[in-house]
Parts: C-alpha cells; structure tokens; sequence
C-alpha cells in the first residue's frame, strides 16, 4: 500500500467515524412536557395526563381519571372508579425531526404565555400547561385554558401555531395509547392533583 493509499484510508476511515450515528448522538433530553388537569362536566369527574417527548424520539403519556359513576357500598359509602394507563412509545425519526423544527419555528417562539378561557366556564374546567424545551434547554411555557371544549368559531382566534401545536400533542397521545407498551408512571408526573 503506498503512501497515498493509506492517508485515502485513513481519511475515509475518519469520515465514516464522525458520520456515525454514535458520534453525532446529542444526549437524551426532554423536547415537549404537557399537563393537562380536566374537572367535570359532572360533579366529582376528574382526569389527569401527562406526556413528555423526549429528543431521541421517546414519548410517554400517562393518564388518570375517574368515572362520571358513583358506586355506593353496603356501608353507604360513595367512590368513583378510578383508571390509570401509561405507556411508552418510540416516534418515527421523521416525526421526531418535523416536531423539533415546529418547536423551534418562530410561531411558537411568539407565541404568548397565555390564553384565556374562550368562554366563562360553568361546568368544565379544563387546564392545559405546554413546555417547549429548545436545543439551549431554554423552556417556553404556554397555558391554555378550556381549548378543547372551544368551539370552530372560537378556535379561529387562536394563533395558528397553537391550534398546529394542540393538534401535534393530541396526535402523539393517540399513537402513544394504540402503539405504547405498558410503563411505569414517570416521577415528575403529578396525578390526582
């Protein structure tokens, strides 16, 4: 092997080495933290979820509710049937790659801290708290008040970047409960509050 020869393979010996995926591997951090607490519509009806997104593509989402049913005992005693699932799911590489770029995009940079409730609640009460955790692990949070429950005409008012961002979320938690396996709930996931 002469001389030439030896530095082209030694030279696409260090390419291939910084292209690995091992070499470029960026820590496992938290992208995405979502919150949600829901009471009502019926008196004593509770729920609680939590999803969070990692950057290598793992996302967990655990919920907790109870029945809208009260059950009495022979003693007289009422409860309401409680319900926890949480699970772990790995989203696609593309996925991973489309919701960091929307996480970084300037839309939800400016989006505000804020959004009332889009009409007086009576009955329902919903809270939604969204960290948006960026490359420089800087956290934006966003608070949403009754979005779900919002109506088309009232959704118009949102800023587009929030209504693409709900809808991402709700996305990631349907594939997460059809796709995830069974995990334990993670430990800054506060149920039953």
């Amino acid at each position: 092997m002469t001389k030439s020869d030896t530095r082209a393979t030694a030279l696409a010996i260090l390419l291939l080495a910084t292209a690995s995926p091992a070499q470029n591997h960026t820590p496992n951090r938290l992208i995405l933290k979502v919150d949600e607490t829901v009471m009502g519509p019926f008196g004593g009806q509770r729920s609680s979820s939590c999803l969070r997104v990692y950057s290598d593509g793992r996302a967990t989402y655990t919920k907790w509710w109870n029945s809208n049913a009260v059950i009495v005992d022979s003693a007289g005693a009422e409860s309401r049937p409680e319900q926890t699932v949480s699970v772990t799911h790995r989203l696609a590489d593309t996925d991973v790659w489309e919701l960091s770029a929307f996480l970084e995009s300037n839309g939800v940079k400016r989006l505000p801290q804020k959004f009332d409730p889009p009409h007086k609640p009576i009955d329902y009460f919903e809270r939604v708290t969204v960290d948006v955790i960026d490359s420089r692990n800087r956290s934006k949070k966003i608070v949403a008040r009754e979005y779900y429950v919002a109506s088309l005409e009232e959704k118009v008012r949102y800023p587009s970047a929030l209504i693409l961002l709900m809808d991402r979320i709700d996305q990631i938690e349907q594939e997460a409960v059809d796709k995830g396996a069974p995990s334990e709930v993670p430990a800054d996931c506060s149920l039953k509050e």
